[in-house]
């Protein structure tokens, strides 16, 4: 199994000052990890079939239903989270954090009760 932590991180940006005209400020939002993942499941480059559709939202409603800051994947459902991250192409270095807790999502030895 693979842990991926969800929780959401701080990304800092330059944006206009609407009291200052032509001035920037410093502004700090919070990046949502778990909005990022869903929609990088269902980009259409990953041209998914009818039946990978359906598996593809299946995964998606664990990751929304998920209540906690980590969530642990089975191999089949973290690869199908890696893939979306190996074929969409426009990161930017706000995503930095994203890509690398997917790809370097923990692997977790997990025993049968």
């Amino acid at each position: 199994m693979r842990r991926i932590n969800l929780k959401d991180y701080i990304i800092k940006i330059r944006t206009p000052d609407k009291m200052n005209l032509g001035q920037e400020i410093d502004a700090e939002f919070p990046y949502r990890i778990k909005d990022s993942i869903l929609n990088l499941m269902f980009t259409r480059d990953l041209q998914l079939t009818g039946a990978e559709l359906v598996k593809q939202n299946v995964l998606a409603m664990k990751l929304e239903t998920c209540k906690d800051d980590e969530i642990l994947l089975e191999e089949d459902e973290y690869q199908r989270i890696k893939k979306a991250i190996d074929v969409f192409k426009g990161f930017g270095r706000h995503d930095v954090e994203l890509v690398t807790r997917i790809t370097e999502a923990e692997v977790v030895e997990v025993e049968a009760k």
